[in-house]
């Protein structure tokens, strides 16, 4: 399907399918291609020309009498529809390059701070023996909700100044050959920085249940020392996090400039926004599932076995979604060759 058909199909989508509209499409769709045409004659590249063609281009009502098709319309409800997107500029698409690029350091922060919120208050039970204080819990649960907060404030603020490209984000385009092509110079200039990126982390996800699972095994029955275990398993965790974070702008910035269906963003671990949701609960819902069990139980010596199990199936989740995001790479690259 050419540029000229995906517009096509876009500016007629408000309208019902008849023979009448077909025949209309049909006919502006020679238009069109004769424009391009007779601008790839006067010099201008393909793509340059198709560009310019859709860029010029109004809304349907605006050739609607010169098509012949301005009684259909009527009857079809035109004035609720809405006019095709605008294209893309290249200097709009590069300026959203740049602020992803830019901010790419905010949710590189912001997620790993939800998993290291939990740290503080493990490490000041540790400390505090089998039954901590009051003082020690509530510092550390103070602590907890200071970078919970922390966290929530740099992500709004992210979310503040990315506001002025809701149009990229929310696909609210037409894309051009330019846009299509710096989009997909993007993601192989980065290819390599964010496959060593997931795979470091993945690495470090599977490796995360070993220090507590050590600790455990090596401590004296009664003590508190795994809790040290579980403190660099969650320290393990939020390093892999930053790091497939902090390589992934370059990922979403392209998948919204080439308007990527969310089945595929979905396969994209570092920026589905399923994952990113999983992620930032996770560890602080774990925290909450383990200081319930022990606080009922007082069992703290056995209820740290909550970290390694968590570690394990936090490993599953992220190693299985970066398998699917080669398959999807893989199959999305197959229909472009």
């Amino acid at each position: 399907m050419t540029v000229i058909d995906s517009y096509l199909d876009t500016l007629f989508s408000p309208y019902p399918d008849s023979p009448r509209l077909r025949e209309a499409r049909s006919e502006l769709r020679t238009m069109m291609e004769d424009q391009q045409q007779a601008l790839i004659e006067a010099g201008r590249s393909e793509s340059q020309a198709v560009g310019t063609v859709i860029a010029e281009f109004g809304s349907l009502e605006e050739v609607a009498a010169e098509l012949g098709i301005s009684a259909e319309l009527d009857r079809s409800g035109a004035g609720t529809a809405q006019a095709a997107p605008a294209a893309l500029s290249t200097e709009r698409a590069e300026e959203y390059v740049e602020a992803m690029r830019r901010d790419r350091r905010i949710p590189a922060v912001a997620i790993p701070l939800f998993v290291l919120s939990a740290l503080p208050l493990l490490l000041l039970i540790a400390l505090g023996g089998e039954a901590p204080s009051g003082w020690t819990l509530g510092a550390g649960l103070t602590v907890l909700l200071v970078l919970v907060a922390v966290a929530v404030v740099l992500l709004v603020l992210h979310g503040s100044r990315m506001e002025e490209f809701e149009d990229v984000t929310d696909g609210r385009f037409t894309l051009t050959p330019q846009v299509r092509e710096l989009a997909l110079a993007l993601r192989r200039e980065h290819r390599r920085e964010r496959t060593l990126a997931v795979g470091a982390a993945i690495l470090l996800w599977i490796l995360a249940a070993v220090p507590v699972i050590l600790a455990g095994v090596l401590a004296d029955p009664g003590t508190m020392t795994p809790m040290y275990g579980v403190c660099a398993t969650l320290a393990m965790v939020a390093i892999g996090l930053w790091l497939v974070l902090g390589a992934a702008w370059s990922d979403t910035a392209a998948a919204a400039l080439l308007q990527e269906e969310d089945e595929d963003d979905l396969a994209v671990t570092s920026t589905s926004p399923a994952i990113r949701v999983v992620a930032a609960m996770y560890w602080p819902v774990t925290t909450a599932v383990y200081l319930a069990w022990s606080f009922l139980s007082g069992d703290w010596g056995i209820t740290w076995v909550v970290w390694p199990i968590a570690g394990v199936l936090y490993a599953g989740l992220w190693s299985a979604s970066a398998a699917l995001a080669s398959t999807v790479d893989v199959r999305t690259d197959a229909r472009r060759a």
